[in-house]
């Protein structure tokens, strides 16, 4: 249009008329340059002067018959995908934790089916969120065990919390942006439901991240803490007074405060000491786990005593460097695999990532966020006010511990 406009062209050549455009607005104008620059018009290899009274009606007529086609074909795409959508049936890309089922005969992907390696991925992942697990914990979690994305990225937690959002998950057809309520979804779904819509309502909360991100929040209990004074029911917050150690203190009543070092290391005494007993699974699930987690226990247990025995054995002089390397490389993968079993569903994974004898140095490894997980699945802590006259002695009887049910 522009190098019409300007003189600059004496000829539009197109393959058909469609190919100008398929706008009857556009045509119109297309048309009254050309008549008014003296543009002629070749179609398909034909020259037509859209002056000449012939040729341009033959030019309008074919202009017609190109929006009539476009509109028939628009209207038999939308009546297609009202169709795919009423029954239920899959739209547009796949998304990760699902594959294509293919037509053996004709290769058309006819269905779409749970992919065996993404699928309890995404499984995984929302049970951890719904657990309370903050998002870039878990994403560290699999980047750490090398699990790739649908890309073969790093996972990050804003774009994993998008994804899990999505209701394809719980065997949701969503058209035009809307669930739609009496269809039923042609695929398996990874989740209930109910999981996805508290899954929703967890990350509506506003006030969700507020003291568990660990992003923002530097210290153990920060918003985890409670204040113990009666009839308050505020979050400790650590403040920095000059010339003062930091101390927790309650954004609420602001009437009780303890120094946040202390507090930390008695509380993570407590974690680690937990953590570090020899009977830790039984104690954290009270043994209502069912059956097939009670034998990934054993089986974890007999794989590392066998790892244990090779290598007291290559000490002994019994095996080579090389049979323990052989052994190693035979059991470690069948050992990963049966602790990720032997994981109570009832617990969040950082727990059981610093469970164990050597718990003390795994929890010393962890990241803040890992470790503000671990402690609001397992515990409440309570700091009680100081009676009058005790001064700014510490009083380790004055924080009080709650240990949470986790059946």
């Amino acid at each position: 249009m522009e190098l019409i406009a300007v003189g600059a062209t004496d000829e539009l050549g197109v393959w058909e008329i469609s190919r100008s455009t398929r706008d009857r607005a556009v045509w119109a104008g297309l048309l009254a340059a050309c008549i008014e620059n003296r543009v002629m018009l070749a179609v398909g290899g034909k020259l037509h002067d859209p002056a000449d009274a012939d040729d341009g009606f033959m030019l309008d007529l074919g202009a017609a018959l190109a929006v009539r086609e476009s509109a028939v074909i628009s209207k038999r795409t939308r009546r297609a995908v009202d169709s795919r959508a009423a029954a239920g049936r899959p739209h547009g890309s796949v998304p990760y934790g699902y594959r294509r089922v293919l037509d053996p005969d004709t290769g058309r992907a006819i269905a779409r089916e749970v992919h065996p390696e993404q699928g309890p991925i995404v499984q995984e992942i929302i049970r951890r969120l719904l657990d309370g697990e903050p998002a870039g914990t878990i994403a560290s979690d699999l980047n750490r065990r090398g699990v790739p994305t649908a890309t073969g990225k790093q996972w990050a937690s804003g774009n994993m919390r998008r994804m899990m959002l999505r209701p394809t998950y719980a065997g949701l057809r969503v058209y035009h942006g809307q669930v739609l309520e009496d269809v039923t979804a042609t695929w398996p779904a990874l989740i209930t439901v109910a999981e996805h819509n508290q899954l929703r309502e967890m990350f509506a909360d506003p006030a969700r991240d507020k003291y568990r991100n660990a992003t923002h929040v530097k210290h153990l209990g920060s918003g985890l803490f409670r204040c113990g004074r009666d009839g308050c029911e505020g979050r400790m917050l650590v403040h920095q007074h000059p010339g003062r150690e930091p101390a927790y203190a309650c954004r609420t009543c602001l009437k009780v405060s303890r120094r946040q070092r202390l507090v930390d290391e008695l509380v993570e005494r407590l974690l680690v000491g937990r953590l570090s007993r020899s009977d830790v699974l039984e104690l954290l699930t009270g043994g209502a786990e069912d059956e097939d987690v009670r034998a990934a226990a054993e089986e974890v247990a007999r794989l590392k005593g066998q790892l244990r025995a090779a290598r007291e054995k290559v000490v002994s002089g019994d095996l080579t460097l090389d049979d323990l390397t052989y052994f190693r490389a035979r059991w470690e993968k069948q050992l990963q695999e049966a602790e990720r079993r032997a994981k109570p569903k009832t617990l969040p994974t950082a727990v059981f990532d610093v469970a164990g004898p050597d718990a003390a140095e795994r929890w010393a490894r962890q990241p803040i966020g890992t470790k503000r997980t671990v402690l609001d699945s397992l515990m409440v802590v309570t700091i009680r006010p100081a009676p009058k006259g005790t001064g700014r002695r510490f009083d380790p009887d004055l924080i009080e511990v709650d240990w949470r049910a986790t059946r």
